[in-house]
């Protein structure tokens, strides 16, 4: 380094910095927010992409490795500055192809793609001008890597977005500046650093065309950034471009709505900006009327830069969950992590290719849809809807093949997505509609039915739950937290709290309830989300003093239904039969 890191940002700030003014306060009607979000809600699936000098250790470090976070690794494992920043002299991605990627996404049914301009450690992916030793200007390859992106994106009609981290490791004047920046002397100058950010910010939407939206990050530093830092940034940012939409993570913290639902990291879920982000993890019951959008990665457990000591995500947990979120209202920005010579892996290739071919059939069941119509499902799957059609996600295909939906409107037709000039019979029910379905599924992971119906959409409220508050019986409680993991949990119809069985070591256990006396019950509700430990399970009720096996499966997840001829008993049991931990069960819930 001929310069100090110090002197370089000095120099810098001197020459095109943009000034902090108290920018404008930001104004809109109702209406015009409207507009400018619609495209947002009806996109649906993002593509989120974070990439930088980290994804060259591709999660090691001298002989130091981690499972988790690869963006992470400075932090991680205390990488000093010096030793960190000859990263940027050996980062040559000379296998990107912006085009290649942007048309494989498009493939995929991704309508957004958000890629991380700059994260925490301060690199930046396009030759700023707000410094001289810390961009990709200074590489081997040299060449801008967000320009053939947005051009990619603005070409085949995506919207360009970007991820920009609030917090900076490298900067000298960052105002919560880490122990391991070596390069940094003297006391950080918190004015100094919002005018880098705000000069980033200024060139990022001045040179790229229109940015659909800006992924803020790193602000849950409450002594480094206020919510007064994160109001005048969020203004600044709509000044630049006013249509732009800002995710929450700016820093502002106005008045917060109150939630009814448990969330495991509350930073995704501050009220700001123009939407709630939750991290890994779907909201429960969904968030009706308010904007949302759940970023999953694809790489196990929590990697979202390239990480080759790790795994991927199944295909079908990933697609289940863009369809869950969807029939709650919401977004799934699904994350990759390209390797440092810009190429995507066959692992994820392969994801966003499964996405292809299932969206090239149900796409409409996705884009541009609103939330389930329904309280409650009487079968294992979702439903998303649009005006006069209601699209039903079915993750078991019954057995008997029909398919109850609780319908009270009168049906114009029923269809399958993957055979729409072929008519599926329905039938009037007490409880709604049957459809046929053919005996098998045209797709194993979601196959969806379509349902037309005339006139205003009517359904059945849901059945009562005739689990809940009833006395229970468990193969035993974690010792220690028995109230925090109680038995109780199991039927509270809180979908948020949990029952944890009594043994680490245990890989399997039961639960047992007592309707107090008999009931004609046909289907179950099951719910493990929180840990999602269940690897095979069955359903039983005693009948004639036998346990009488009622249905069986894998894996549970979030809110699945089972269905089952009717029996007529008083105690039911759910048996976890083989689990990844400790049996942890959300709900069970027991249903006429």
């Amino acid at each position: 380094m001929k310069m100090t890191c110090l002197l370089l940002y000095a120099i810098a700030l001197t020459s095109g910095a943009v000034p902090a003014a108290d920018p404008a306060p930001f104004h809109e009607s109702p209406e015009a927010h409207d507009a400018r979000m619609q495209w947002f809600r009806d996109a649906k699936f993002g593509m989120f992409i974070h990439w930088g000098l980290y994804s060259q250790l591709a999660g090691e470090w001298r002989g130091q490795t981690i499972t988790g976070g690869a963006e992470w690794i400075q932090d991680y494992l205390n990488i000093p500055s010096s030793q960190y920043s000859p990263l940027a002299k050996t980062w040559n991605p000379s296998k990107y192809d912006a085009r290649e990627w942007v048309r494989l996404m498009k493939a995929a049914g991704i309508k957004y793609v958000c890629i991380t301009t700059k994260h925490h450690d301060g690199f930046c992916l396009w030759p700023t001008k707000q410094n001289e030793d810390w961009n990709i200007g200074i590489t081997p390859g040299g060449k801008d890597l967000l320009k053939p992106l947005a051009d990619a994106c603005h070409e085949e009609g995506l919207q360009f977005c970007v991820y920009h981290s609030v917090m900076d490791w490298h900067h000298p004047d960052w105002p919560g500046r880490p122990a391991f920046n070596d390069y940094a002397h003297g006391s950080p100058d918190k004015e100094r650093f919002r005018n880098y950010l705000y000069g980033e910010l200024k060139e990022l939407f001045a040179n790229y065309g229109p940015i659909g939206m800006i992924w803020f990050d790193g602000t849950w530093d409450r002594k480094s950034w206020t919510s007064e830092d994160g109001k005048a940034l969020e203004d600044y940012t709509r000044s630049l471009q006013p249509s732009v939409i800002l995710d929450n993570r700016s820093g502002y913290l106005p008045p917060q709505r109150k939630l009814d639902i448990s969330v495991a990291n509350s930073y995704g879920y501050i009220f700001a900006g123009d939407y709630i982000s939750p991290e890994g993890e779907v909201p429960s019951t969904g968030l009706p009327g308010i904007d949302w959008e759940t970023c999953q990665t694809m790489q196990l457990p929590n990697n979202w830069g390239y990480n080759r000591l790790v795994g991927f995500r199944p295909f079908t947990d990933l697609l289940r969950q863009l369809i869950d979120v969807s029939s709650k209202g919401g977004n799934m920005l699904l994350n990759i992590g390209p390797t440092a010579e810009g190429e995507i892996l066959p692992q994820a290739r392969q994801c966003l290719e499964q996405f292809g071919a299932w969206m090239r059939i149900n796409g409409e069941a996705i884009h541009g849809t609103t939330a389930s119509a329904f309280d409650w499902l009487p079968f294992d799957g979702r439903c998303t809807q649009k005006p006069g059609k209601l699209f039903l996600h079915v993750f078991q295909w019954p057995n008997d093949g029909r398919l109850p939906v609780p319908l009270k409107s009168k049906v114009k037709r029923a269809y399958l997505l993957a055979a729409p000039d072929q008519k599926l019979a329905v039938t009037e029910t007490a409880k709604g509609v049957q459809i046929a379905l053919p005996a098998t599924p045209p797709d194993y992971i979601a196959s969806v039915v379509v349902v037309e119906s005339d006139g205003p959409l009517a359904v059945f409220p849901a059945p009562k739950n005739l689990a809940l508050g009833r006395p229970v019986t468990v193969s035993g409680e974690w010792p220690g937290r028995e109230k925090e993991l109680s038995k109780s949990h199991v039927n509270d119809g809180d979908f948020d709290t949990i029952w944890a069985g009594a043994d680490a070591k245990a890989r399997d256990g039961w639960v047992q309830i007592d309707l107090g006396e008999e009931h004609d019950v046909e289907a179950v509700l099951l719910d493990d989300h929180t840990y999602n430990r269940t690897r095979k399970y069955k359903v039983q009720a005693q009948v004639g003093g036998q346990w009488q096996t009622l249905s069986a499966g894998t894996t549970i997840g979030s809110r699945k239904r089972d269905t089952f001829p009717p029996v007529r008993a008083r105690l039911f049991r759910l048996v976890i039969q083989e689990s990844t931990d400790t049996p942890a069960v959300n709900e069970f819930q027991i249903f006429p």
